[in-house]
């Protein structure tokens, strides 16, 4: 019996399977399994992958920051420099190197000194208020450099802090080879400014042992966190307004110059103080000096005797006889 008649006479009874009790299971279905259908939405894989290179934009500039930041460590190990450097380039006190690049050498002496030097003179206000322990801590151990200038800032700012010269010098470990030991500055040259206190600060963190890292005498590790906290505080007063300049202090007149003013001019004033033998003409109310005979203004003679004690005679006056 051929398959086809078998189909046509026994239909779908053929694919049924009996189990042992003799129930049929449902008959196989010849239906197409449904096609699995995937739909893509456009704007959320755009917006996926914008988020995803905002990320890495991200990641590689936090990298980039953080290895610009190592770089600077190498170069200098203290941020609170590194720092005061940055703000100082920020505000245009650093010129362009030779070769045009706007790269700064946070060991460099000669490239920081005078930038640091005119920011100090720009903020004259500053040293007020600044750490008054930081700064005696800073230059109470001596000096971080012979050189004259770092010596004199020094003692500047120890007259500032009232620390007794002498007492530093005999304890400072360079005693013998400073030719400045114990000299103290005279009136006129001890006020101490903001720039004495920078450039001793500039020296301390441009020291080669403390570039280097090396090893530290006994002491230096308070003279090194005072200064790096005063580099803090001038960051920080940098962002601050600048306090009114001092009013110059203007010496008065003389009287003795304003006197001989006004006896030329012919005037009298209030403030004119009279000595001891001067005296008033009574006819043009002129003031005279008291060697005077005769009024300088009228030719009126004096009122007074020749005789007379209260006339002052200085030193070469003489009586005609």
């Amino acid at each position: 019996m051929s398959s086809a008649f078998k189909f046509v006479n026994f239909g779908t009874s053929l694919f049924l399977r009996t189990t042992n009790n003799g129930h049929p299971h449902k008959i196989i279905s010849f239906k197409p399994f449904p096609s699995l259908q995937f739909h893509l939405n456009r704007s959320s894989s755009t917006a996926a992958a914008a988020a995803a290179a905002a990320a890495t934009d991200d990641d590689i500039m936090e990298t980039l920051n953080s290895l610009q930041q190592e770089n600077k460590q190498k170069q200098h190990p203290w941020p609170e420099w590194v720092t005061f450097v940055d703000k100082l380039k920020s505000r245009g006190y650093f010129m362009e190197t030779s070769g045009g690049e706007d790269i700064i050498a946070y060991t460099d002496m000669n490239q920081l000194k005078d930038g640091c030097l005119s920011f100090a003179r720009d903020r004259y206000d500053a040293l007020k208020s600044l750490s008054i322990p930081d700064i005696q801590t800073v230059v109470e151990s001596g000096c971080p450099n012979l050189l004259r200038k770092v010596v004199n800032s020094a003692k500047r700012i120890r007259a500032y802090v009232q620390k007794d010269e002498g007492d530093v010098c005999s304890a400072c470990t360079q005693l013998g080879s400073c030719d400045r030991a114990h000299v103290i500055l005279k009136s006129n040259e001890a006020e101490c400014r903001t720039i004495d206190i920078v450039r001793v600060l500039m020296f301390h963190a441009l020291d080669p042992l403390v570039i280097s890292e090396g090893e530290k005498s006994p002491g230096s590790e308070l003279i090194e966190a005072s200064a790096r906290k005063l580099l803090s505080e001038l960051v920080e007063l940098s962002e601050t307004p600048h306090d009114p300049a001092p009013r110059k202090h203007t010496p008065k007149t003389s009287d003795k110059k304003e006197r001989v003013v006004d006896f030329m001019g012919g005037l009298i004033r209030e403030n004119v103080e009279m000595k001891k033998g001067d005296w008033t003409c009574n006819k043009c109310n002129f003031m005279n000096f008291g060697k005077n005979k005769r009024c300088r203004k009228c030719g009126e003679q004096s009122a007074k005797k020749d005789g007379d004690d209260s006339i002052e005679v200085k030193k070469r006056d003489w009586i005609c006889s």
